[in-house]
């Protein structure tokens, strides 16, 4: 992004906002992606260690707990990023982007390190000697593993995230062909729309008992709102109604509110009343805040001077392989340390630096090896975003 576009606050000038709306790169969003890769981590390693704490009302299982709210805040990410080109095209009249090479774009970004991270989970545990193995193993490869319910959590339990995120993929140009007829506003208002029978219907799925099967929790449909609040967050950056509300400094202060507000809903009992049933990740609070969080980190002072800091820059760029390969480390170190004497309980300071080092390690080794040189190669220019 050009250095000399400086918004000060929420909503910036018009030839500042043109200029956000088509850069290729929004400063803060891999600081973003570092903040829900890092939560979903530590859901992990609070599940190895299981520690507790509590002061006053903020309870540390509870916070470490509910970073799975890091996947909300990836789903909403997508929403958002991926129908910017869309809502731009929309919004000047071009014609959309190009069907085939979104799919190869988004097949690019995110099977081939998907693959070899299956590959090694299925030969190191020599997965195919396990009961339905081999249809196991397929259905990973289909992106499909998560219509069934002994699948959906068997290989490496992240994967279910990625199957989620690729079916939406496939979706998403449809929607937007659904509604080249409407203005931009009814678009809207038909996702915000199409969002609510989302949770409707999912609703409708849940036993009265409230439990459920793996294939309905971890369905597409129980995760559409957070994808479609993505994309009405991505409308709101590109819309000229948007823009004509003024621009004020407040909206730092506003970014540090909504900070302060997740992590006080995440770690105390209003994580248990600010949320409605069925309603994956505090639905819709809290994935209301993760969407103003997104809309205000690259369009704030305060945003871009956190949230591009080398370091969070530098763990979201390689979030993906975080994401991918985090708990098969934590495993891995956790048996280690036990066979050391070294319960990763009793010693969850060292278990969680060495699993987090080994893990960026990872992480780094895919992306330099497998994630760059293949999204050079589709995007054809030497240059990816």
């Amino acid at each position: 992004m050009n250095s000399s576009i400086r918004p000060t606050g929420l909503f910036p000038s018009e030839q500042q906002e043109s200029r956000l709306a088509s850069s290729p790169r929004l400063p803060g969003l891999d600081g973003l992606r570092a903040m829900a890769c890092l939560m979903v981590f530590f859901v992990h390693f609070g599940q190895l260690t299981a520690l507790k704490g509590e002061w006053g009302p903020f309870d540390l299982a509870r916070w470490l707990a509910n970073g799975n709210v890091g996947v909300a805040l990836f789903f909403s990410l997508s929403g958002f990023l991926l129908s910017l080109p869309f809502w731009k095209a929309r919004q000047s009249s071009a014609p959309p982007p190009s069907t085939g090479r979104f799919y190869a774009y988004r097949a690019a970004r995110i099977l081939p390190a998907y693959f070899v991270c299956l590959a090694s989970m299925v030969v190191a545990n020599k997965h195919w000697q396990e009961q339905d193995g081999w249809q196991d193993i397929l259905m990973h490869v289909l992106m499909l593993f998560n219509f069934v319910e002994a699948y959906t959590l068997s290989i490496n339990p992240p994967f279910w995230t990625l199957a989620v995120e690729f079916q939406f993929y496939l979706l998403l140009p449809l929607l937007f062909l659904l509604l080249r007829p409407c203005g931009q506003r009814l678009a809207v208002g038909l996702l915000l729309l199409l969002g609510c029978a989302a949770y409707m219907t999912h609703l409708a799925r849940m036993p009265a008992d409230g439990s459920a099967s793996a294939a309905t929790t971890y369905s597409l449909l129980a995760h559409l709102p957070h994808f479609l609040l993505g994309m009405v967050t991505g409308y709101l950056l590109v819309s000229r109604t948007a823009g004509t509300l003024k621009a004020s400094r407040t909206h730092d202060a506003l970014l540090v509110m909504v900070l302060l507000l997740l992590g006080l809903i995440l770690s105390t009992p209003l994580d248990d009343l600010l949320q409605i049933p069925a309603g994956r990740y505090n639905l819709p609070f809290v994935p209301l805040l993760l969407c103003l969080l997104i809309l205000l980190v690259p369009t704030t002072r305060f945003g871009r001077a956190a949230f591009e800091s080398a370091p969070l820059r530098g763990i979201g760029t390689v979030s993906y392989g975080v994401y991918l390969y985090h708990l098969p480390v934590q495993h891995v170190t956790a048996r280690l340390m036990k066979h050391e004497s070294m319960p990763a309980g009793e010693h969850w300071l060292i278990f969680g630096g060495i699993s987090l080092i080994i893990t960026l390690l990872v992480a780094a080794l895919s992306y330099v090896l497998v994630e760059r040189p293949l999204l050079r190669f589709v995007h054809g220019s030497g240059r990816h975003r």
